[in-house]
């Protein structure tokens, strides 16, 4: 019976510890977005280069990259999608490997170094009892662009992201349906690439 009650007891404190990790969560509000306004290209009507483009997206390498499959992680297909509508090329194609001839691009994102409040620490301590605001920069985008199997032009775009954590946002939990997501940020920078690399002559 001793055995049974230690058992009980644990499921209970591991249920309320999980519980609290959760509600701390639910208490914390978060925004991305640009360093630098978005700037959007116009749409190409025509694909007037009778060339393929491919793409690499470098933390999913090491996955399968068959264009065959009927769907891609997100950000690669993001990428795909994006290149399509908006580049001169006749196809946009995935893949692991630099092409010999042609035009490639590498996209891959860094991390920040992560940013710690000593206010920040305390509600990590404290599940969200003391308030934590913290911003600042998260990712960098970069995109490198290889023709002929040689680099080109690298370029670069950042992520940064607002946070306010504390229990008493728990009821304004839904604002974080009308803040902007990491998607969001992620598109909007693919956005700024095109428009620059085309600036620039590339796509």
């Amino acid at each position: 019976m001793a055995n049974n009650f230690n058992k009980t007891g644990f499921g209970i404190s591991l249920a309320l510890l999980t519980s609290l990790v959760l509600l701390n969560c639910a208490c914390t509000i978060v925004s991305y977005s640009l360093i630098e306004p978005a700037r959007h290209p116009l749409v190409e009507t025509s694909h007037d280069k009778k060339e393929v483009l491919s793409f690499s997206y470098i933390p999913g390498s090491s996955r399968n990259l068959n264009t065959e499959l009927q769907t891609l992680p997100r950000e690669i297909q993001e990428v795909k999608d994006l290149l399509e509508r908006q580049s001169r090329f006749i196809k946009v194609i995935v893949t692991s490997t630099h092409p010999a001839i042609g035009t490639h691009v590498n996209v891959y994102q860094t991390v920040a170094p992560p940013y710690s409040s000593p206010w920040c620490t305390a509600n990590s301590w404290t599940l969200g009892v003391i308030p934590c605001y913290a911003e600042g920069i998260v990712y960098e985008t970069h995109f490198d662009v290889f023709v002929n199997n040689a680099l080109k032009q690298s370029y670069q775009y950042e992520i940064s992201r607002k946070v306010v954590d504390w229990i008493g946002l728990l009821p304004f939990y839904w604002i974080n349906l009308f803040t902007t997501h990491f998607e969001e940020a992620f598109s909007a920078n693919v956005f700024r690439f095109i428009t620059d690399a085309k600036r620039d002559g590339f796509l």
